[in-house]
């Protein structure tokens, strides 16, 4: 069972600036796991796992800030180093490291005006077919594939959202 966890910075944050969000991906369960950071194409749900942000202002509930329109829907193929084993207790950011992205939601949201904000995010791996995690062009093929779909075939198929976090805004 994997656990997604966002942290938010502590103390008012400056109305202009993103706030530093963290994401921790964790191994909540007894065996071992397969999963994937974020990748291109993952924020805006073209390929598999898809990271999902969304950013709402509080009391009013309207989304802030949500994933962009997609420019170019080709992604980069899947490598067997874009998985990663986590341990029982083990954790990783998905937004670090070799070859993962960080999310762009969050990175670039700096609100205009003063207030309460909620970060959301959702983590899915539940793909129709394996094939929608190897990507868009210079795909795999031979025995690269079959090691990759191996590989994914190790991903846990589920859907998790993590408990939202509020940021408040303030003007310096």
């Amino acid at each position: 069972m994997l656990e997604l966890v966002l942290h938010a910075p502590e103390g008012l944050q400056s109305v202009g600036r993103p706030a530093s969000i963290r994401v921790e991906v964790r191994n909540a369960g007894p065996r071992a796991v397969w999963i994937a950071g974020v990748l291109d194409g993952s924020e805006a749900g073209l390929r598999y796992p898809h990271y999902l942000p969304s950013v709402t202002l509080e009391g009013d509930r309207q989304e802030v800030a949500v994933p962009g329109p997609v420019e170019d829907p080709l992604v980069g193929p899947l490598r067997a180093g874009d998985l990663c084993r986590l341990a029982p207790g083990e954790s990783f950011d998905p937004t670090a490291g070799a070859r993962c992205l960080p999310l762009l939601t969050f990175a670039n949201f700096a609100p205009r005006t003063p207030g309460r904000y909620g970060y959301a995010l959702t983590l899915s791996t539940e793909a129709r077919r394996p094939e929608d995690w190897l990507g868009g062009f210079g795909l795999p093929s031979g025995s690269e594939r079959s090691e990759l779909l191996d590989l994914v075939a190790r991903v846990p198929q589920l859907t998790v959202a993590a408990r939202p976090v509020v940021v408040e805004f303030r003007r310096a």
